[in-house]
This record gives C-alpha cells, sequence and structure tokens, in this order.
C-alpha cells in the first residue's frame, strides 16, 4: 500500500497552484522531546461504553451559508475555486514556459437539475505561455473544451496539446505566433502520451490497439462477462507521419509499454514496459529496454529483472541512457542507472547518495545529470557526474520542487512547479547550474488577503529515543493558550509531508486548529533505512512515533491536551483508524478513503497486493496471516469511542469502499458516534469541486461538534 496512497486527496486540490514572490526559507526547527506518556505507555483501556455525541448529528453537516468568516480565513469554496498548475513545459531553445492553468468556479445563478451532477460548479482548462524571464503570460486558446498535455515541437516555433474533439481526443498544433492549429487524427486510437519525433515530421504516442471484431462479437454473445485476467488491454507504441491518415504500429508483443522517449537521432526508442497493464504490474514491475524506431526491433534489453522505474531519458549525445528505479525498496526511488547503449554496461551513479530520487534532467554536454532529492521536509539539487563518482550539492531549494518536466536544449534550464508554505504552486524556472529558482507566474493574488498560517519543523525522540520530524503549522486564530490540535498523518505509508503550500491545512488552521503532520518511519526523505524500518509493524511504528510527537508538543505547552482531533485520506485513513482502536485521548476522527481490514484490501484493491504485500507484510494473506493479523485495524474496532465521520468514494479501485463500510458497520454495532458519507463518481482522489467543498465543511463542523 506505498506511495500509491496519496496524502488527502490525492493533490486533487491540494497541489493547485498560485504563486509566489521568493519566500524565506524553512523556517528553524523546534526541538521538543517528550515528557509525558508516549504512545508506548497508554493508559489501559477503561470500560467499553457508547460515548455520548458532544452535539446532534445533523449540527456536523454545514451549508455553505452557514460557514461564515471574515474575508481572511478562507472558505472551502475559496480553497476548491484556487487554480491548478499543469503541464509545465520549455521550449526547446529555452526562450518561453507553457502550462495549463485549471480552473473551477461556483456558479452563482445555477439551480438544480436531475441532470447535472456538479452542484453548480463550471471548470475550464486553458494553455498560457510566458517567457523565461517572467513578465505577462499570454493566454493561448479560449475554446469552452479543456486543453491538457501540452508538449513544444523540436524548433520552438509551435506548441501542441491534447483537446477532445467530436468523438476522442485529438492533438493540436498550435503556431505561436498565431494562425489555425493543425489537427492530428489517429484514427480510432485513443492515445495516452506522445512525443514528437526530433525533426519534427512525425509524433510516437501510446494506445491500445482497437478490439477486432471477433473480440466485440464473443463479448457480445457473452452478454459482457469479464474475464478477470485479461479484462486489462496493453498499450503498444506507434508512429504517424505529420499529415498521414494511418498509424503504424511499433511495438508487435503483449508488453504494455507505458513510457518511451525518442533518440536524440530518431532511430530509437528507449521504453519502460509491464508484463501487462493490470494495474499491479503496470505500477510495480518495469522493465527497460531500447527498441529499432523502425520495426519494433529490441536491440537491448536493459534492465535484467522487473521491478518500479520512474523518470527515463537519453543522453543528448544519444551514447547513454538513464533509468531511475529502487534499490532495496518497494517505491523509494533511490537509484539512478547510466546505461551505455552500444554495450549495455551500466553503473549507479546515485550509489553513495542514499536519496530519494525525485527527478532527474541531463546537462546539454551530457557530462553530467542533476538530481531533484526529497530531502526531509524539502527538496535540494545534487549535481553527479554521469560516469560516476563525486556529487556536488547545489543546496537545499528555498521553494519545494515538484519534478523536473523539461529542459531547454542546452541543459541549462528547466520548468517544473513550485511552492512555499505560506505561497501557492506556480511555474518555476531552475537554473541547473547553480540551483536557482525564479517563479515565471506568479499566481499569488488568489490568496491576497488571507491570514496565512506559518509552519516550522518539528522534532522529537519516539520511545526507542530514534529522532522522528514532522511540520507544525500554528493557527493565527486560536486565541491566547495551548491551541487544538489535528494530527494528520500522510498517506504512502511511503509519502512525506514536505513544506509546500497544502490548502487542506490552512482550511483547518484558519479554523482555529494548529496541525501536526508527522514524518513517520516508513516516509521517504530520511533514508533508506528510515523507510524500511515498518515492514512487518505497520500501524505499531506510525503509533508509536507519531502519539510520542503528540506528548512531546503536550510537554511544551504548545498545545491543549484536552482538545486533540485526528483525520487523514488514504493510508493516513489507516492510522486513524489504528489509532482510536489504541487510544481515546482524540475528542473527534475523521477516516478518508482508509483502510481498515488489510485482508478485504489485499483482495480488492487495484494494486496493494503481490509485491507490495511481500515488502509491507512480509508474506500474503494465504499464507502469513498473522503478519496480517498484526496490522490490522479491524481487530481493534471494538475498542473505539471516539466520534468518527468516514469519507469515500464509491468508485475508489486503490482502497475499495468496503473498507469504510466495514468501519461504519463496526462502529455502529458497539454504539459509538459515527456517520459516513459516501462520494458518487469519486476514485481515490476527489477530482470534483462540489465533493471537496463538502468533504472539507462537513470534516471541519464535525470537529467542532465535538
Amino acid at each position: 500500500m506505498r506511495a500509491r496512497f496519496s496524502t488527502f486527496l490525492a493533490l486533487s486540490i491540494l497541489g493547485c497552484g498560485a504563486a509566489p514572490a521568493p519566500g524565506p526559507a524553512t523556517p528553524p526547527a523546534t526541538n521538543t522531546t517528550p515528557t509525558s506518556p508516549s504512545a508506548a505507555a497508554l493508559p489501559p483501556w477503561t470500560p467499553s461504553t457508547p460515548s455520548t455525541p458532544a452535539a446532534a448529528p445533523t449540527a456536523a453537516v454545514p451549508t455553505l451559508a452557514a460557514e461564515a468568516h471574515p474575508e481572511t480565513r478562507p472558505l472551502a469554496v475559496d480553497l476548491a475555486s484556487l487554480p491548478r498548475i499543469q503541464g509545465i513545459t520549455i521550449s526547446p531553445d529555452g526562450q518561453h514556459i507553457a502550462y495549463v492553468v485549471k480552473e473551477t468556479r461556483l456558479d452563482p445563478d445555477a439551480r438544480p437539475s436531475e441532470s447535472d451532477t456538479s452542484g453548480g460548479w463550471k471548470s475550464e482548462a486553458q494553455l498560457w505561455v510566458v517567457g523565461r524571464a517572467g513578465g505577462a503570460p499570454r493566454q493561448l486558446t479560449r475554446a469552452e473544451k479543456p486543453v491538457g498535455n501540452p508538449k513544444w515541437l523540436p524548433d520552438s516555433r509551435a506548441i501542441a496539446f491534447v483537446r477532445a474533439n467530436g468523438n476522442g481526443r485529438k492533438i493540436h498544433i498550435l503556431p505561436l505566433d498565431g494562425g489555425e492549429a493543425e489537427v492530428l487524427d489517429v484514427g480510432e486510437l485513443e492515445f495516452e502520451d506522445y512525443e514528437f519525433a526530433p525533426d519534427g515530421r512525425s509524433i510516437a504516442f501510446t494506445a491500445t490497439p482497437p478490439r477486432t471484431a471477433a473480440e466485440k462479437e464473443a463479448t457480445w454473445r457473452s452478454g459482457g462477462v469479464v474475464d478477470e485476467g485479461s479484462r486489462f488491454r496493453s498499450s503498444q507504441l506507434w508512429v504517424l507521419e505529420r499529415g498521414g491518415k494511418t498509424p503504424r504500429r511499433v511495438t508487435p508483443g503483449q508488453e504494455n509499454v507505458f513510457a518511451f522517449r525518442w533518440s536524440p537521432d530518431g532511430r530509437k526508442f528507449v521504453v519502460l514496459t509491464s508484463p501487462s497493464a493490470e494495474p499491479h504490474d503496470a505500477s510495480m514491475r518495469h522493465s527497460a529496454r531500447i527498441l529499432s524506431a523502425v520495426d519494433g526491433a529490441v536491440l537491448r534489453d536493459l534492465t535484467r529483472e522487473p521491478r518500479p522505474h520512474g523518470f527515463v531519458a537519453w543522453s543528448p549525445d544519444g551514447r547513454h541512457v538513464a533509468v531511475q528505479s529502487g534499490k532495496n525498496t518497494l517505491s523509494m526511488l533511490n537509484a539512478l542507472h547510466v546505461y551505455e547503449v552500444d554495450s549495455g554496461r551500466s553503473w549507479d551513479v546515485a550509489d553513495k547518495l542514499d536519496a530519494t530520487i525525485a527527478s532527474f534532467a541531463w546537462s546539454g554536454d551530457s557530462r553530467n545529470l542533476t538530481l531533484v532529492v526529497a530531502e526531509r521536509t524539502g527538496t535540494k539539487l545534487v549535481r553527479v557526474p554521469a560516469a560516476g563518482g563525486s556529487a556536488t550539492q547545489l543546496g537545499r531549494t528555498p521553494r519545494l520542487l515538484g519534478p523536473i518536466g523539461t529542459t531547454d536544449r542546452s541543459g541549462r534550464w528547466a520548468a517544473t512547479f513550485s511552492s512555499s508554505s505560506t505561497d501557492l504552486g506556480a511555474p518555476t524556472l531552475v537554473d541547473l547550474q547553480t540551483g536557482a529558482l525564479q517563479v515565471v507566474a506568479s499566481q499569488s493574488n488568489r490568496i491576497a488577503g488571507w491570514t496565512i498560517a506559518k509552519t516550522e519543523v518539528v522534532r522529537w525522540k519516539n520511545a526507542d529515543g530514534l529522532e522522528i520530524e514532522g511540520l507544525l503549522t500554528v493557527s493565527p486564530h486560536a486565541g491566547t493558550g495551548p491551541a487544538p490540535l489535528l494530527v494528520a498523518p500522510h498517506g504512502g505509508p511511503d509519502d512525506v509531508s514536505q513544506d509546500g503550500f497544502n490548502p487542506f491545512v490552512q482550511y483547518m488552521a484558519a479554523r482555529g486548529y494548529s496541525v501536526l503532520r508527522p514524518n513517520y518511519r516508513g516516509s521517504f526523505g530520511y533514508g533508506q533505512a528510515f523507510y524500511a524500518a515498518n515492514r512487518g509493524r505497520l500501524g505499531e511504528v506510525e503509533l508509536a512515533d507519531i502519539e510520542s510527537g503528540v506528548d512531546s508538543l503536550i510537554a511544551a505547552g504548545r498545545v491543549d491536551p484536552q482538545r486533540l482531533y485526528y483525520g487523514g485520506w488514504s493510508w493516513g485513513g489507516y492510522v486513524t483508524a489504528w489509532t482510536i482502536g489504541h487510544t481515546r485521548r482524540y475528542r473527534a476522527a475523521m477516516v478518508g478513503a482508509g483502510v481498515v481490514d488489510v485482508v478485504a484490501q489485499y483482495a480488492g484493491s487495484d494494486i496493494n497486493h503481490g509485491d507490495a504485500a511481500q515488502w509491507e507484510f512480509r508474506g500474503d494473506p494465504w499464507k502469513q496471516p498473522e503478519e496480517f493479523a498484526d496490522s490490522n485495524p479491524l481487530r481493534w474496532l471494538s475498542k473505539v469511542a471516539t466520534p468518527t465521520l468516514i469519507a469515500h468514494g464509491d468508485e475508489d479501485s486503490r482502497v475499495p469502499p468496503i473498507n469504510g463500510m466495514l468501519l461504519y458497520r463496526a462502529l455502529t454495532d458497539i454504539g459509538c458516534e459515527v456517520r459516513f458519507h459516501r462520494y458518487p463518481r469519486e476514485p481515490h482522489g476527489f477530482g470534483e469541486p462540489a465533493h471537496q467543498v463538502h468533504l472539507w465543511t462537513t470534516w471541519a463542523a464535525w470537529y467542532a461538534a465535538h
């Protein structure tokens, strides 16, 4: 259940972006040592009795009108209306940065309709471009249908994007200086990703082959029976000549092609494949190889055994390929292998770093690579020689960086997304030689006038004496004395809470809660040993690390021990369910899309079985049932007395909704106060703004009612 359980709303709105003036670096860390009992020494259970609701259940479900605050305190509707910046890419000549702005707005004139599921919200996504030196951004598209996935043509004179057109999506090529867009039609194929050849004359893309007439008839004659073992169709690699009518299929096999890159001379591809398109295979069992661009013949297998891979990129001279992967991990990407294309020889240029590598980029002369590394609660840039050798630290970045999307032809400039704890995210230019950052399309006016809560790093010792770290956002509205505290563990469990702008945290801080986001053992950014320390100890490790942090804040007089609250999404929901089964000191809890029964999760989740279970539980439930039983929140639900709100998407394939239903049934049976909201159409990360607003207002009101 690793790294695929993202924090809260899968960044569906937490990653929304508005930009900044350059902010200060992370505030000085506050070291707090626990003096009160940690989770390892919690008092014994009191007799189990049903809790008494602190307020009538209906008081916990507000309307938008009921959520009234001064303008300095953002409402959920304000946060759902923030722009989301996507698809940031720099032109090959390094002169322009393009990006997509997705915006949602609540229509004040909308009225209820049985055919409308939007709740009165309207959205659009448009393409923008800005010069490398900044200045006023220019909007390139204005049509009603949203655009996405922008890609520059090699000559930098035009940019492509994807837009729905007729019965499917099509690639549009728009000249930068204006004019009609060229539309590429790939026929009945539903393409996924695409890339232009180095000469710009053709385009490669991935798509699943269309079903044959015989396959369609067989499905019809069976009444639509689904064969679980073959229902996921593998994507293949195709090439379409510009001006051509029929795409040419490059890969003839059954393997699933999910990533590819043209070689600089246009004669080869490097591809990442999985044995099938089944989600577990597609997320965990990756291989890298070199193919002929003419007929798809395998020229060289780069990797020897399937494992998770991340980014892949050719060196500008075409002699090497760099592939990001993991070593002695499940999904922490801590290795960067450089392969010599002619010989197949390889070496790990990050072997001595013990780093979580977020992304990387080649230098223009092919001699170095620059890595974006997740380091504790922030990011840093590291340069490593492509031939191996000592790394050069470019330093910790003053803003939290997203992955490097693209670089210019010189390899000096990169475009990405960055934010700080007090600034919304924005398109950002990175100087890969010096590490300097420049926000080129600030959106900070979107939060002008809001009172933004400050975030600091806090550290404490757990019961074993190991230092644990987290982020504490201190509410500016808590009044005098120790503040009420919301504990909000991240998802994953192999994820990490970092010091970027977090709308949910700001929303709760605006309602008077200080928010603790602990980086318990299992988190990225603290080295391989820290990452692997929760194997076979899930639940136990998170409880010990997080509760000792709460104890330390209480002992330091920073939070009110009588006003403690808990809540998280995904694996954060698992930790919440586990915690309320082991302590009653929290006044209310929220379990969002949380794992409640690890065996049901193994059987029902799209990817959290097989290799994931072997790593996390050191087995599977049919052979090592005791390993699953030891880490199963379901075992402890009879002890829960904490009023609990549950939220789950009806279409969640990552953490199936049966988890939410199990928790609801259990707490109802024992007489614990509980409320369960199911959200139609939603997958693991919520996307509909009406649902996001309802979730956040209900979440805050649930705490306020207790």
